[in-house]
């Protein structure tokens, strides 16, 4: 009887060391919202491995990491066709699409334009799902308290964790790789739903590098 006890002592004690634990998505999300979910992540594999083969998943995003870690935007923008994503969004239900995302209005003050933009919905339980994913996922609790202030994070904030710490987030879990998918495809709607947008900011980085390069005097070499 010692023996056995001993035995699961040591069996719950060894399967908890290094292991991830699955988050239920049915804390979070109805059997409708779970489906669109993977909806969502089967689209963003097929588009940057080009297969749904859930499997695959974890390997193939481990290798275009260090990709998408230095291209960035410019990755995202050649893999994933957009005018593909639009028809996902029709694919899934408006309480999905509502729970991760909305469409909001914001402005360049410089240029003086208003455009839409993808962003989070603010939603409570999805925000609460990426920080119950941060304590297993290193991070996804950073990523979280973006979402607690209403943003999504920048194109690499994922992808370049993985880099630096690559034992840190596992890529193989369901929830990280919904989490991966619907950020980089929100970048990749950020790239393309306006393209004026994507102008204007090159003229406003041209604009910024000529005052730089106006301000910046070379160095006298004296003898």
């Amino acid at each position: 009887m010692k023996f056995q006890i001993l035995f699961v002592l040591l069996f719950n004690f060894s399967t908890g060391i290094g292991q991830y634990s699955e988050v239920d998505l049915n804390v979070y999300f109805t059997d409708t919202e779970i489906k669109d979910l993977n909806t969502i992540t089967d689209f963003f594999q097929s588009e940057i491995c080009g297969t749904k083969d859930r499997e695959k998943f974890g390997k193939c995003v481990r290798n275009l990491v260090p990709d998408i870690s230095e291209l960035g935007g410019n990755f995202i923008e050649r893999t994933i066709r957009y005018r593909k994503q639009k028809k996902l969004y029709n694919q899934i239900s408006k309480s999905t699409f509502q729970k991760v995302w909305h469409v909001c209005k914001t402005v360049m003050v410089d240029q003086k334009y208003e455009f839409e933009r993808l962003c989070f919905s603010g939603n409570s339980k999805f925000k609460n799902f990426v920080l119950e994913l941060g304590k297993t996922s290193g991070y996804l609790s950073r990523y979280g308290q973006t979402l607690e202030l209403g943003n999504m994070g920048n194109t690499n904030f994922i992808a370049s964790n993985i880099v630096d710490f690559p034992k840190s987030m596992n890529i193989e879990n369901r929830g990280v790789q919904i989490v991966f998918a619907i950020h980089y495809l929100t970048q990749n709607d950020h790239i393309k739903r306006d393209k004026k947008v994507k102008r204007l900011e090159k003229q406003g980085l041209r604009k910024l590098q000529r005052k730089y390069n106006k301000k910046t005097v070379p160095n006298k070499i004296y003898n």
